[in-house]
C-alpha cells in the first residue's frame, strides 16, 4: 500500500539533516564573504587615508615662498598689459568715453514705481553672495601660483 510511518519518519529526518548541512555550508560561506568584503573596506579606507595624508603634507612641503608667489602675480599682471605702453592712454580714455546704458522700465505703459517681487527680492538678497564668491574665486586664482613646470619656463622679456 504505502510506505510506513517509520520509514517516511526516516525520510524526513534524512532530508531535515541535508538541509541542515546545506544551511550550514551556506552561513560559513556568507560568514567568510562578509569578512573578506570587510577586510577589503577596511584597506581600502586605509590607502585613502595614507593617500591623502600624503598629499597634504606634500602641499605642505613644497608650498612657494612670498617671493615666488609674488613674482608670479608680477608676471601675470604684466602679461595683461597692452602690447605698447603708447596705446595704454588711447586704450584707457576710449573705455571712458563710451556711455553708460540708461535702463528705464515701464510696465503696462504706467511709469509708476513699485514694490518689487518676490523673485526681485531673492535675486537683490542672492547677488551680493553670488558676486562675493565669484569675486574671490577670480582673486584666488590669480593670485595661486602656476604649476612647477610652468614656473621653471618662464621667461622674462
Amino acid at each position: 500500500m504505502g510506505a510506513s510511518a517509520d520509514e517516511i519518519d526516516r525520510q524526513i529526518n534524512e532530508t531535515r539533516d541535508h538541509i541542515d548541512e546545506n544551511l550550514g555550508a551556506l552561513e560559513k560561506r556568507a560568514a567568510s564573504s562578509a569578512m573578506r568584503y570587510g577586510r577589503i573596506a577596511a584597506v581600502v579606507v586605509g590607502v585613502v587615508t595614507v593617500a591623502g595624508a600624503g598629499v597634504l603634507i606634500y602641499r605642505r612641503m613644497n608650498r612657494p615662498s612670498r617671493r615666488e608667489q609674488l613674482q608670479s602675480m608680477l608676471i601675470e599682471a604684466l602679461k595683461d598689459l597692452p602690447e605698447s605702453l603708447r596705446d595704454l592712454p588711447h586704450e584707457a580714455t576710449a573705455r571712458l568715453k563710451k556711455p553708460l546704458p540708461s535702463v528705464r522700465v515701464v510696465v503696462n505703459g504706467k511709469d509708476t514705481a513699485k514694490e518689487p517681487g518676490t523673485f526681485e527680492r531673492v535675486v537683490r538678497r542672492v547677488a551680493p553672495a553670488v558676486v562675493g564668491t565669484a569675486s574671490t574665486a577670480l582673486i584666488e586664482r590669480f593670485t595661486r601660483d602656476p604649476d612647477p613646470a610652468e614656473r621653471s619656463a618662464v621667461a622674462y622679456d
